[in-house]
């Protein structure tokens, strides 16, 4: 796939290679879903379709299994969703709706023999939810600590159950472009220094958001743990942390009580970072839109990257991370629109008697 011409797209399935669509769209984000989604648009003349027997594209069934691969590297490892076909006599229409490898772990309720977990990590639990899925997971977060107690509830999806033992222990994960799920803790963990992005240079169409509500002051948790011979009353019960954030003018706080847990003071002070991360870095909301689907090396625009953006206009000089990518193809042009985010707060840290 190296030597694929810029503004490629190759669609693999069964080891097929598909070149030729119509409109083509793909997106995937690090916190507004699990997996990358999109569409696929095929379109013949209609008046082909008239005497056929069979439906084109045939490979292309709902539930199919296949890879993208945008300017010859690869792109999602896809499952089609759905398939819709619409036709006059001057044209016939295949609209392919498709989500990541990950798509069946939002869609599947767990199936577990006893319906908790015991003494054991956060990899471990997750590895186990993930059991018959066939989900690689890449653990850059490494956590030792096991969780005494994890209860499942009933009926909840895998991906409800990971999300609940992630931000237990104060990360988070997503999906990358080969459908292996990517654990990471929210402003410790990256995807590496990209290229300076400049306005008038690399783009000239783009939207800042700056907002004062989603930040906090003060993040304030509280949590509780399981009940046990050894953890009871007040031990169990008055668990609880804050994340103080000093660049914060208004000093505005929130208190977040947390549910279904098993905490003790460790895992509370990176849940209660988790928090405050993912509140602040909503308080800045870059978005540009570039004409290229990778960046001057030749890589594909990535998330969790880290790029200097420089727009003096909205007094932007500063390191931002990839929060969204979507790739586009129209019949008119080729683009990537992408949102980035600051995660670089530092934050003051430490429990208290709740």
């Amino acid at each position: 796939m190296a030597n694929e011409a810029q503004g490629s797209i190759v669609i693999e399935i069964g080891g097929v290679r598909y070149t030729n669509f119509t409109a083509f769209s793909l997106q995937r984000s690090r916190t507004q879903a699990t997996t990358c989604s999109g569409q696929i648009v095929l379109a013949w003349p209609g008046a082909e379709m008239f005497n056929a027997q069979n439906p084109p594209a045939q490979a292309f069934t709902d539930c199919a299994f296949g890879k993208v691969f945008l300017d010859g590297k690869p792109a999602a490892a896809i499952w089609i969703d759905s398939r819709t076909s619409q036709g006059s006599p001057s044209n016939f229409q295949l609209t392919l709706q498709f989500r990541g490898k990950m798509a069946h772990v939002i869609d599947s309720s767990v199936w577990h023999e006893t319906g908790q977990e015991n003494n054991k990590t956060p990899i471990q639990i997750i590895r186990k939810l993930l059991e018959g899925h066939d989900i690689e997971v890449l653990d850059k977060v490494n956590i030792s600590k096991k969780i005494k107690t994890f209860i499942i509830n009933d009926g909840d999806t895998v991906e409800r159950s990971m999300r609940r033992v992630a931000r237990e222990m104060g990360f988070t994960y997503h999906e990358d472009e080969e459908g292996k799920m990517v654990l990471e803790v929210p402003g410790e963990h990256n995807e590496g220094q990209g290229q300076m992005l400049q306005i008038g240079r690399n783009f000239t169409d783009w939207s800042v958001q700056q907002r004062v509500d989603p930040r906090f002051a003060d993040v304030y948790t509280k949590h509780n743990s399981v009940v046990n011979d050894d953890v009871y009353g007040k031990t169990a019960e008055q668990i609880a942390a804050r994340a103080n954030d000093a660049s914060v003018k208004c000093k505005q706080r929130i208190k977040v009580e947390t549910v279904d847990t098993d905490h003790d003071k460790e895992s509370a002070i990176k849940r209660a970072k988790l928090s405050a991360v993912q509140r602040s870095a909503q308080g800045l909301n870059v978005t540009l839109k570039l004409s290229t689907w990778s960046d001057d090396g030749g890589e594909l625009w990535k998330l969790g990257k880290r790029h200097h953006v420089v727009i003096p206009v909205d007094q932007i000089d500063k390191d931002l991370e990839v929060e969204l990518v979507r790739f586009e193809l129209t019949k008119d042009q080729r683009r990537t629109t992408m949102v980035l985010t600051d995660r670089n707060m530092i934050f003051n840290v430490s429990t208290y008697d709740g």
